[in-house]
Order: structure tokens, then sequence, then C-alpha cells
């Protein structure tokens, strides 16, 4: 006899493979649901009841009558207008953020500098930007925050950051969320660059890769993890922060330039790589499109460099390789973006490491800043429906597809 408590809990389920189905196709109906997840018309007419209370169908009309004949069917599909999701990018310099749908399209997107400002200063213009936003057209306005930390995240707290570390001695989303009325979630920004990649499937394979990593080359490096299409954070959040491996056996150790051990990131993040040549040249600022441009005009320092780069990151991504041995590595950087030719000879330094890696290397479509924003939009998502471990599939605006590099 099953008792309450397995009912509940098959109830719950059903459920879930009711909204999964839901979310996930342009349109359907009781039938086609019942079909597809393979439970009688009656349960499914019970579970969609809760679900409309919820607000999460939007009706569409009648569609064709079948062959069979009988009635039309009553089309549906998630309820787009149900409300939105803010997602911000704290990165080192600026505050990006994308308010989208709950099912993954862009609404609005911008971006603002915080170079030096103190955490009530962006916490501020976070709650600002928010404020003059409204419903923004949808039935319950906001309703939910994510945020992208570049550091470590754990139990919903920053643990970890090289940039603004004021946010250590602060609870960020539970003072938004004390601000806002909805729920705010932190997560480490390459972590949601592969969850953007998993639930957007935005590469160029008809392959749906299971276990994946993202590498995310920026300020810091970092890498996210999916495993089993689950993302894998490992002990405190902490997977995926290669950016810390040390350098053995490096010219700057023998010349004496580091008093410590010298990370990856020391060398050969993009502001580490700016500063470099910003030395080289005397300058005390180097911008990302200078270094690019001496590089396309033939100067010796930025071409030393960034084939210096290239040789150093397609090591760190092949070790990742043969850690991990995942069906694939993505990377995302500003430097190919800008210059691509850098990823042939990437490649082409990747594949001739020995022995060569049977893990496939790829240039992630999208930038940086759009996959992680993206990303905290699938996670908010995934957090409001209670949906963590669901198949879900995101949808991309056109605007979206025809501006990839959008910031």
């Amino acid at each position: 006899m099953v008792n309450k408590v397995d009912q509940d809990a098959m109830r719950d389920v059903n459920r879930k493979l009711m909204l999964q189905a839901l979310f996930n196709a342009k349109q359907t109906s009781r039938s086609e649901i019942a079909d597809q997840i393979a439970l009688h018309k009656s349960t499914v007419t019970t579970i969609y009841r809760d679900v409309e209370d919820l607000g999460y169908i939007e009706e569409l009309g009648e569609g064709a009558v079948s062959k069979a004949g009988g009635r039309k069917p009553k089309l549906i599909r998630f309820n787009r207008q149900f409300g939105y999701i803010v997602s911000f990018d704290l990165g080192r310099h600026h505050l990006r953020y994308l308010v989208a749908r709950m099912t993954g399209e862009t609404i609005a997107r911008g971006q603002m500098t915080v170079t030096g400002m103190a955490y009530r200063d962006i916490k501020r213009a976070m709650l600002s930007y928010v404020a003059q936003l409204g419903d923004m057209h949808t039935e319950r306005g906001l309703i939910g925050v994510g945020v992208a930390i570049h550091g470590v995240v754990e139990d919903n707290c920053v643990r970890y950051t090289p940039f603004h570390t004021d946010l250590l001695e602060h609870d960020l989303a539970t003072e938004l969320t004390e601000e806002l009325d909805v729920p705010v979630f932190l997560e480490n920004e390459a972590n949601l660059a592969a969850v953007y990649l998993r639930d957007f499937h935005d590469y160029d394979s008809e392959e749906t890769y299971r276990n994946f990593a993202v590498v995310n080359i920026h300020n810091g490096i970092g890498a996210g993890i999916i495993q089993n299409e689950r993302l894998f954070r490992g002990l405190h959040g902490e997977a995926g922060e290669i950016g810390r491996q040390v350098i053995i056996n490096n010219d700057y150790l023998a010349a004496g330039k580091f008093d410590a051990p010298i990370h990856i990131e020391d060398l050969y993040a993009e502001d580490a790589m700016l500063s470099r040549l910003g030395v080289l040249k005397g300058q005390d600022e180097i911008t990302r499109d200078d270094f690019l441009s001496l590089y396309m005009g033939g100067d010796s320092d930025a071409i030393a460099l960034l084939q210096e780069w290239v040789h150093a990151i397609s090591r760190t991504v092949y070790n990742l390789a043969q850690y991990a041995a995942p069906e694939a590595i993505f990377v995302h950087s500003r430097f190919i973006a800008g210059t691509p030719q850098l990823l042939d000879l990437l490649l082409q330094t990747y594949h001739e490491i020995l022995p060569e890696s049977d893990t496939p290397l790829f240039f992630a479509k999208n930038s940086v800043n759009k996959a992680t924003l993206a990303g905290g939009v699938a996670i908010v998502t995934r957090h409001l429906l209670d949906m963590m471990g669901y198949e879900l599939k995101f949808t991309m605006t056109e605007e979206d597809e025809a501006d990839a590099n959008w910031l």
C-alpha cells in the first residue's frame, strides 16, 4: 500500500515532468504532455490545475483536430510573461546586467563601470537599476536575481574574490533579498558560463555533451565543470580555480621578479597581460584594444607576449583535459574574440602536445559576458521552479544570436 509520503513524492515528480515538458515545448497540449511523460490524461489534468494555479501556463488558442477526430486541442506553453529575472555580472571593472524572461529571452541589457567603487555603492547601483525597471510588461514583475561572482561562492556567500574584497565582509544575497523581496542567488562566473552552454546548447555541434568544461580567461582564469549534466562545484565551491595552478621553472622565477609562487593567472589573465605589455612599452595603461592593435600591426612585444600566452593557455587546457577527461573543453577569451587567428594558433599548439588529448577544444560562440549573464538567468529559473536536476531548454532571442559579442 502506497503511503501519503510516497504519494506526495510521486505527485511532485509528475508535476516536475509536466513542467519540463511544458517549458521545453514551443507549443503543446495536455494530451501531448500525457503521451510524452506516459501519464494518464486524468493525472495530467489534475497536475495541470496545480501548474495553472501557479501561473505557469499560457494559453495559445485551439489547435487542429487530429486525424482520429474529436475536439480541437487547447494549445499551451510555459507562460513567458510570468515575470522577469535580473542577472548581474560583478567583474573587476564593470557591473554588467541582463533582464530576461524565465525561458531565457532577453528584455534589456547593459553595463556600468564600478572600478574602485565601495561595496555599498555597488549594491546601491544594483538596487537603483532594478528600481527603475517596473514590471517590464510581465504579470508579476521581478521574480528573482542572480549575481555572478569572480571568485569562490559557497552556501550563497562569497568566500574568496581577488576583486571587490569587501564582498567578503557582507552577505550580499541576504541584503539584496531583504531590499528586493525576491530570492537572490550567487554563483561563480565560470560555473554560470558552463550552465549557459548546457542549458542554451550554444555550441557548433549536433552532439549534446554531458561532461565538459568551460575555461574563462578574463581578469582571472577559471573553469566551470559539468559532469553528467550537473554542475560540479567541488569542496567549498572551489572546483575549477585553474588560474591558481603554480607555474614551475618559469623565467620570471629565475629572474627573481616574484617573491611568492607564481600562479597561471598572475601572468596570463587579461589584466596581467595588459600590465606586462604596459611595462614593456613604458605606459601606465594599455587597453585590450590597444594590445590587439599592436599585435595586428606587427609590434614585436605584443606578438611575443601573445605567443607566450597561447602556449601557456594551451598547456593549461591540456592539463585540464588530463585531470578531468571531459568530452569537450570550451574557451571563452576576449583576446580570441578580438583576434580570431589566435584560435588557430591555440588549436595548433594544443594538438602538438604529446600524447595528443582526445578531448576536443572549441572556442565558445558567445562572449564570456553574455554566457555568464544568461547562465545566471538559467540558474535562477531552475531554483524558482525547483528543477535543478531536469533538462530544460532555454531560448536565445534573434537579437542575441545576431549580436553574440554584445559586451
